[in-house]
């Protein structure tokens, strides 16, 4: 899907990645969210991340954190909801949280993030979010891309059965984010008056990764078996 390629390299969105996560930011996944209008199912509260809630270094990006591109406007019954703050508790009993509530799974202090097409929220990995059964007649198509610091990621192993018998080791990490880079020049490709987002990792790399026929086939084809989910 070449327009979501890039999307994935707007020079904005890397900026922000850059910033929260440092220069040497690496890719977690990419997905298309799609909630059907009327069936959409419900996603229950629940924050993400396995690796490092016990770690002595834990703090509140320690699992990185996920762009929505919205395609659509998205409305409190189709959008997702969030907890502000509870990226930085840890842990959290949700059982416990939502018993608390009369056993409704209407946080009082969740909020939706409400959208108009072509807006982009940012969501930690760790703060409890979810969704409800979309009910309404408007669907949501979010282009989801998660990042993470390389700290956070190298060295460790596969998690959310994604390649659990695999070592995150520089290799691995190098081949993932090639992703960004080839990325970045598809964007330049079709945006040549913009200013491409300089990706760190591969300066001087630029020739090796431009978007072209060997890259799709070596890079862009089944990169997703190649995700660093921690």
């Amino acid at each position: 899907m070449p327009a979501a390629l890039r999307v994935y390299g707007h020079p904005h969105l890397l900026t922000v990645a850059e910033a929260i996560n440092g220069p040497d930011f690496v890719p977690y996944n990419d997905a298309i969210f799609v909630k059907q209008a009327g069936v959409g199912g419900s996603v229950a509260w629940h924050q993400d991340g396995v690796t490092h809630w016990d770690s002595p270094e834990w703090d509140e990006g320690i699992h990185g954190f996920n762009f929505q591109v919205q395609l659509y406007s998205t409305t409190p019954a189709n959008c997702l909801w969030v907890v502000p703050g509870t990226h930085k508790q840890g842990r959290i009993d949700i059982p416990r949280r939502v018993a608390g509530n009369g056993g409704d799974e209407k946080l009082p202090d969740a909020v939706p993030l409400i959208c108009r097409p072509g807006d982009v929220t940012a969501v930690n990995r760790q703060m409890l979010h979810g969704s409800f059964a979309n009910s309404s007649p408007d669907h949501r198509i979010s282009i989801t891309m998660g990042f993470h610091r390389r700290r956070s990621v190298i060295g460790q192993r596969g998690k959310l059965n994604m390649g659990a018998d695999q070592v995150y080791d520089e290799q691995r990490i190098f081949e993932r984010s090639a992703v960004i880079q080839v990325a970045i020049d598809a964007r330049r490709q079709r945006f040549p008056n913009e200013t491409p987002f300089s990706y760190r990792p591969f300066a001087g790399l630029e020739e090796r990764f431009r978007y072209n026929r060997e890259t799709r086939a070596q890079v862009i084809h089944d990169y997703n078996t190649k995700d660093l989910a921690i």
